[in-house]
């Protein structure tokens, strides 16, 4: 397989101004992106609950992903309240969690994969899973969200990372915004976080800042992305998924960080047109979009 993404699928119900609906989330389901780009097989590894909707396995089977790391375990299935105000900020509870992804859920199969991008919601992705990831020499990609929020009172509520340094050191690729940056790497300018984010032994730090677009950091560079502009704004979740899966897919088919980061901006993009992992697009959608911003 080409790329193996990791982490909780989620029930997340979503509160808007205009609407009230419910959709399958987390950044595993967003993996469904990558077979419409052309990915040389996707697979996930996840543990959802007997609650989990039939119609979600359906979507996630006919989006060609490969399922054998999909584990039923226990009676709920990750879920989120996810509420946002007329400005777009977001009040996010948590209803229910599902049980901790473990070394032992990586199958042979899955670790001779190229791409290993670990998606945790809350913390329930065993950091031993990283590590072996790293061993079998795949490109281990981490959005570090979920290691810096945990639930309060039924709250998500945002924590430091206090194995940070223990982690950091198998990842080759992170993924975070500003807060979640500031929450693992402590106080201190951006520059400065990241700066000693990579010295920890990743090559590529993502920075993404909403409509600021995103800043993509190496050891001897920094690249300003701009946000991508969609036809439409419907809703926001999911776009640090879309972007994350698009970049690591354009990264390792071209070695070009900026073309990356233009390509994961745009699948983006398309992200904020729909609700949920659906209406994706493919890579011709995504090149003719991103095609005035090269």
């Amino acid at each position: 397989m080409e790329i193996v993404v990791v982490g909780h699928l989620s029930r997340d119900l979503i509160i808007t101004p205009r609407y009230q609906r419910e959709s399958l989330g987390g950044g595993t389901a967003y993996a469904m992106i990558a077979p419409k780009l052309g990915a040389f097989g996707t697979g996930i590894i996840t543990r959802v609950g007997s609650d989990f909707e039939q119609e979600y396995v359906n979507s996630l089977k006919e989006s060609n992903l490969d399922l054998t790391g999909f584990r039923t375990a226990g009676p709920r299935t990750t879920r989120f309240i996810n509420e946002y105000d007329a400005k777009g900020r977001r009040t996010q509870r948590v209803d229910a969690v599902a049980p901790e992804i473990r070394m032992t859920d990586l199958q042979p199969h899955h670790l001779q994969a190229n791409i290993m991008h670990f998606s945790p919601l809350l913390n329930e992705v065993h950091t031993s899973c990283i590590e072996v990831a790293r061993r079998y020499g795949a490109l281990v990609s981490l959005d570090i969200q979920g290691y810096t929020r945990t639930e309060e009172n039924g709250r998500v509520v945002p924590t430091t990372w206090d194995e940070a340094l223990q982690v950091l050191r198998y990842v080759d690729v992170v993924k975070c915004d500003t807060s979640e940056l500031e929450l693992a790497m402590g106080d201190g300018t951006e520059t400065a976080l990241v700066t000693k984010m990579l010295a920890l032994g990743p090559r590529i730090v993502i920075v993404t800042k909403d409509q600021a677009g995103s800043c993509i950091y190496t050891r001897n560079s920094q690249i300003e992305i701009p946000m991508v502009l969609a036809e439409k704004m419907i809703d926001t979740t999911g776009s640090g998924d879309t972007y994350i899966i698009g970049f690591l897919l354009e990264y390792m088919r071209t070695g070009d960080v900026k073309r990356a980061g233009l390509f994961g901006a745009t699948c983006a993009s398309y992200n904020l047109e729909t609700v949920g992992p659906y209406g994706l697009p493919t890579r011709a959608m995504v090149e003719k979009r991103m095609s005035s911003y090269l």
